[in-house]
């Protein structure tokens, strides 16, 4: 039972006020939604295979992001319309038409592709050789009963005050996932779940970030999970600490979504661009590629006017990898465009040689494209590492698990053909994330900001393009230490 003073959004309280409801004269039907999971709701409920030819869906409310799309070509679909609110927020309707009746599901399914980020810009697959080795991934996780939908089901719109020790608790015998109960659980700390859960349900609430209390799950049904996920839930509750907290909401949701999510398949391939200048950072960087689990990565390292240094292939271990060497005169955007070409990866991520990423990283990044949607994801560069102060800061940087305009360039993951269907990267000295941010959502593209741990941003007293002095960043931390604490790379 969720108790009514759990807290919510005034968002999402108008969205409770309108709820879901289909009002159908003959052949056509209105569909009122409050948000767009609440319509997701319709197009799997009880009037779904209801066969309607006019069609029309309004979503009270709609909150604008950096991005727009058409309604997907769809069978019979004779015409359409969509009419997006002129501020940032507030109703949407799109209109369709068919030429012969269709189950109202479909039609509203129809309809989210123009209110709900859908990747617009589809990776091409890639005819690069497979050189990437296994996929690490169990049989057993694969063929496992406990799947669920990681598109409707995921960490998306999870608040910070989650975390906190005083966060809300719940009690959900039998977990369910409609629009209410996924709006309450992005402020939830905890949830218990009862004997009679399923294990799909449970690893669907895993996902979601909240801490799953699983003791009373008999042992038929924590044998349908996956050992790694099992082993999460087993360990004991993390301190009072806001980042403990969250490192274990993280671990927990990806052991939950990589084992159990539905439609995840075969990991894709990835190729890791690092272009660098400074050969005494290597040693570092290709530690950090070497380990990253993810198992399905490439490295490709651009070395910028200077010399390979001895030992670089031993470095990488048994990452498959190339080296290109490039002019010191070439511009920066124009390294990042020969080492993308280079790039035998679906998908490409920049990574900086004097940042900080933890083992999981790469995982983190395919699986908030896969849940998002998006066109581009990435993480906020909230723990910030102050180098010549010895001083490593958290600070507020953006919104996490939610569709933005920003991500910090040195977490961008996005299709290889993505980049190359805007034209690449900007043959300039600086600003080249920008640049290829800016044009992905003019093309229709979209961003997803994943949660932030597992990156650590340096920054050093002078050498950066952007300069508002360290004490910017000390006047925004809300919390400090004298090295990077182990959670935070979790």
């Amino acid at each position: 039972m969720i108790p009514a003073a759990l807290r919510t959004t005034g968002p999402e309280r108008l969205a409770g006020a309108v709820g879901a409801r289909v009002v159908r004269v003959g052949e056509t039907a209105l569909v009122v939604a409050g948000s767009t999971d609440q319509l997701r709701d319709v197009a799997t409920g009880p009037y779904a295979g209801e066969p309607a030819r006019r069609v029309r869906v309004v979503v009270a409310y709609w909150r604008h992001t950096p991005w727009s799309a058409p309604v997907a070509p769809a069978p019979h679909l004779v015409r359409h319309r969509v009419a997006r609110p002129h501020l940032r927020r507030g109703s949407a309707v799109v209109s369709l038409r068919y030429d012969r009746p269709v189950p109202l599901g479909d039609a509203v399914r129809s309809a989210l592709t123009a209110l709900a980020p859908t990747a617009p810009l589809r990776a091409p697959v890639s005819t690069a050789p497979a050189r990437f080795g296994d996929t690490g991934i169990n049989p057993r996780d694969r063929e496992s009963a406990a799947r669920f939908d990681a598109t409707r089901v995921n960490p998306r719109g999870r608040r910070p005050v989650a975390y906190l020790p005083d966060a809300a608790s719940l009690v959900l015998d039998v977990p369910r996932f409609d629009a209410a109960t996924l709006a309450k659980l992005r402020d939830t700390g905890t949830v218990t779940v009862g004997a009679r859960a399923g294990a799909a349900s449970v690893a669907a609430l895993c996902a979601t970030g909240v801490l799953v209390d699983a003791a009373a799950l008999p042992a038929p049904t924590r044998a349908l999970l996956a050992p790694e996920l099992v082993a999460v839930l087993d360990e004991p509750a993390p301190a009072a600490d806001p980042l403990a907290i969250e490192a274990r909401s993280v671990r927990q949701r990806r052991e939950a979504l990589r084992h159990h999510a539905a439609a995840l398949g075969e990991p894709p391939t990835v190729t890791a661009i690092l272009a660098t200048r400074r050969p005494e950072l290597l040693g570092p960087a290709l530690a950090m590629l070497a380990g990253q689990t993810y198992p399905r990565l490439e490295v490709v390292l651009c070395l910028h006017g200077v010399a390979a240094p001895a030992g670089l292939a031993a470095a990488l271990g048994d990452r498959p990898h190339q080296i290109v060497e490039v002019p010191g005169d070439a511009s920066f955007g124009t390294v990042l465009g020969l080492a993308t070409a280079r790039a035998s990866g679906t998908l490409v991520t920049k990574v900086d040689d004097d940042d900080t990423y933890g083992p999981e990283h790469v995982w983190d990044l395919v699986l908030a494209r896969h849940y998002s949607g998006a066109t581009l994801v990435g993480k906020g560069s909230e723990l910030v590492f102050l180098e010549d102060k010895g001083t490593v800061l958290r600070r507020r940087s953006g919104v996490p698990e939610q569709f933005g305009e920003m991500v910090s360039g040195g977490t961008m993951l996005l299709a290889k053909g993505d980049v190359e269907a805007v034209g690449g990267w900007r043959p300039v000295p600086r600003s080249v994330d920008l640049g290829l941010i800016q044009r992905l959502t003019r093309a229709g593209g979209t961003i997803y900001r994943t949660h932030p741990l597992g990156y650590v941003y340096h920054r050093r007293a002078t050498g950066h393009t952007w300069d508002p002095g360290e004490e910017y960043f000390l006047r925004n931390a809300s919390a400090t230490w004298s090295a990077i604490p182990p959670d935070g790379l979790a």
